[in-house]
């Protein structure tokens, strides 16, 4: 009865951390994709390229990025991979997914963060030297990848692994009607 119990909460922690970690993965890809959007649109027009990364933009995706990149760093990616670890298939999935979301944030911390913050010192008026403009132009077509693989395929990656069940028997708990009739066989 209590290793039933524990295979039951087993099952529902790492079903819960799965279902919170795509969720995040969602909503980071539903904010980025649109502020992506925005940051390539302006490139077409140098004199408004930075007005996107100066306030009131950046200071409400600044916050929701920090806040959600870090929730995902250290809470939900490790539970995820604590919690699935004894599901071979999951955990596959969930490594791979956890390689390249880390991957993707050590290339931020290296270059994308660095670059923005430079961006975001410039006065959003201008005037901007070419160099200035053809740098931003790079960070932001190397976004395009970032999110692709940080936001969108691991998104993917616990989607699929969210298919496949937690438990060895793939249900959890068994229906009031088939314990009594197990209880009744084994009391025979």
């Amino acid at each position: 009865m209590r290793l039933a119990r524990s295979e039951s909460r087993r099952a529902a922690l790492a079903n819960a951390s799965v279902f919170l970690i795509t969720l995040a993965m969602g909503l980071m890809a539903g904010g980025g994709l649109p502020y992506q959007l925005l940051l390539s649109a302006g490139l077409s027009t140098p004199s408004t390229t930075f007005t996107i990364i100066h306030p009131p933009f950046s200071d409400t995706s600044n916050v929701f990025i920090i806040t959600m990149n870090s929730l995902m760093e250290w809470l939900l990616m490790p539970a995820a991979l604590f919690c699935n670890w004894h599901i071979p298939k999951r955990r596959t999935l969930i490594v791979i997914a956890a390689v390249a979301f880390y991957a993707m944030r050590v290339w931020s911390y290296i270059y994308f963060v660095p670059n923005i913050f430079e961006f975001g010192a410039l006065p959003p008026d201008g005037p901007f030297s070419a160099e200035v403009v053809e740098r931003f132009r790079m960070w932001v077509n190397l976004n395009w990848l970032r999110i692709a693989i940080q936001e969108i395929l691991t998104f993917l990656l616990f989607l699929l692994a969210a298919f496949v069940p937690a438990s060895a028997t793939g249900t959890f708990r068994k229906p009031g009607g088939e314990r009594a009739v197990q209880k009744e066989a084994q009391s025979a």
